[in-house]
């Protein structure tokens, strides 16, 4: 699998985590998730269906620590200034994932900053 797909599924996973980490991953978050990895193939030229992507990690339960690794995984094959727009580009994801349904939640922003102390730059 080429690291385009692998990183637009490590974000469609990512998008899936958050949306749920309230209780429920409800249709606004995925609608947004869904957009989101549709924009990554637009802009990346992948060759991956985003309907396989979606189907593929939708359904999933995700644990934090091991979203964590496999960003941290993907990040190491980037440049500092690559890493760097990268992390700052899921953190916006996150955000706008964690508050599309209009509603604040402790658990939400206990696992967002987890997440941000964990991801390295």
């Amino acid at each position: 699998m080429n690291q385009k797909v692998k990183f637009a599924k490590l974000v469609a996973k990512i998008g899936v985590y958050f949306g749920a980490a309230d209780g429920n991953y409800d249709d606004k978050e995925r609608a947004f998730v869904n957009l989101f990895i549709g924009f990554l193939k637009t802009q990346s030229g992948m060759t991956e269906d985003v309907e396989n992507i979606i189907r593929e990690t939708t359904n999933e339960k995700y644990k934090l620590d091991d979203l964590v690794a496999e960003t941290n995984d993907a990040l190491k094959h980037l440049s500092a200034e690559e890493r760097k727009g990268t992390i700052e580009s899921i953190n916006s994801f996150i955000e706008t994932v964690i508050g599309i349904d209009g509603k604040k939640c402790t658990n939400e922003e206990i696992e967002y900053n987890h997440w941000k102390e964990a991801v390295k730059a």
